[in-house]
């Protein structure tokens, strides 16, 4: 399967792509960045997602595994659209995606992998 509702209309522009070998997820880059900017906001610990986020290490070079799926879900969840900035429609798109995104981890057969393209 190959999701590419959250990057269609959004061409030639970045996007993050989630991948657990066929299945995949492509994602404007804009949508993603203002979901972790705002879990960011909740001040969380740095640790997983979060943390290859904010040092903006991670997948931005390479393909990068995900090491801790459960803890991924769990970050996830805590997003607060009150935290969300951009525009009424990046507002409505965000938690949609999100449960797209949490959907994905829970049932990704083996590795999940975020790459930056």
């Amino acid at each position: 399967m190959i999701n590419t509702k959250y990057y269609d209309g959004f061409e030639g522009e970045h996007k993050i792509v989630l991948r657990d070998g066929e299945n995949r997820v492509s994602i404007w880059d804009g949508y993603f960045d203002t979901i972790m900017d705002a879990l960011l906001k909740g001040n969380p610990e740095k640790k997983g997602i979060i943390r290859e986020y904010f040092y903006r290490e991670g997948w931005y070079d390479d393909p990068w595994r995900i090491e801790d799926i459960p803890l991924t879900i769990k970050q996830l969840e805590a997003f607060d659209i009150n935290h969300a900035e951009g525009t009424e429609n990046m507002k409505k798109v965000a938690p949609e995606l999100l449960q797209d995104i949490i959907l994905f981890l829970k049932s990704a057969e083996g590795q999940v992998f975020i790459e930056y393209d």
